[in-house]
């Protein structure tokens, strides 16, 4: 009788079952894994050998998934979103419908802006899920927050990308514009790129908003004017900041977000003795104004 395969099989054939009754004895201290440590017991014994190479294998790859190293210059840490809460958006929410209610109408406006939304909201309220495990001492936690972020970075760039394609195709579709332009802002106001990236998008939607003016002037509203100003203001191009600014004042006079748009730029520009003349006129003026302004009359006005 040969016998000389017979010792390596008994010798493994013992050691797993050693380990899987090591395993069994064991769950019986770890209340919450214990259904999972007597399973992998039993698995171990069914499956002699193989079972374990299978387990080692799918652990080891798990481990170095984990530890990929990831690109962290694709990815904006602001401190700005430490503390992330996001108020519901009524007006927009109260549009919302369903897809399939959408198609049924066939109003290719409304399916594109609300396929937009969801998408946007989609990624805002992932980010705000994460915004505080992103500064996390728990480098697990951040690793996660960072891939959620790509996750997130991937969905949107494309959708901006291809947009911003279809504008310059179709140059006098205001509705594309509109969207692409409240998409772009949407997307630059979450503040996850990385500095250059987001400046590149601020230069971008110059772009859509400068198509918008020389197409479809007058659906330019100040609030328009005023976001862009504002944009080139966070960028410290003041030239630029000053374009938009000028035209709100020649095509949008008389309204609170042209005069808001002056009073930012005056004031990152040191420029105070004009700031107060501005914030004196609009105080003069029957223009209705907000919460922001009301503290700057007080703190700057008599």
């Amino acid at each position: 009788m040969d016998t000389q395969g017979f010792w390596p099989i008994l010798i493994i054939l013992i050691l797993n079952t050693l380990l899987a009754f090591t395993l069994l004895v064991l769950s019986n201290f770890y209340d919450r894994k214990r259904k999972e440590m007597m399973m992998l017991s039993w698995f171990i014994i069914i499956v002699p050998l193989a079972g374990i190479i299978y387990l080692t294998t799918g652990v080891l790859i798990n481990y170095l998934l984990r530890k990929r190293n990831v690109d962290m210059s694709d990815v904006s840490f602001s401190q700005e979103r430490e503390k992330l809460i996001l108020p519901p958006n009524h007006e927009a929410e109260m549009n919302y419908v369903p897809i399939h209610d959408a198609i049924a109408v066939s109003d290719p406006a409304s399916l594109r802006k609300l396929l937009l939304d969801t998408m946007l909201s989609n990624a805002k309220r992932k980010l705000s899920s994460v915004a505080i495990a992103m500064n996390s001492t728990d480098t697990e936690s951040s690793h996660y927050a960072a891939t959620m972020i790509m996750d997130a970075l991937a969905e949107l760039r494309p959708a901006a990308q291809d947009m911003v394609e279809r504008m310059r195709r179709f140059p006098e579709d205001v509705e594309l514009n509109l969207l692409t332009f409240d998409f772009i802002y949407e997307f630059i106001g979450l503040n996850i790129m990385s500095a250059i990236e987001q400046e590149a998008y601020i230069y971008t939607l110059d772009e859509v908003a400068e198509n918008l003016f020389n197409y479809n002037l007058w659906y330019m509203t100040a609030t328009h004017y005023l976001k862009m100003t504002d944009l080139f203001i966070s960028l410290k191009d003041f030239k630029m900041a000053d374009k938009w600014c000028k035209r709100a004042e020649k095509y949008r006079p008389d309204m609170l977000d042209t005069y808001k748009a002056k009073l930012h730029l005056l004031f990152s520009r040191q420029n105070y003795k004009e700031f107060l003349n501005c914030l004196n006129l609009l105080k003069q003026s029957d223009i209705l104004v907000d919460d922001e302004i009301m503290d700057l009359f007080r703190v700057y006005t008599c």
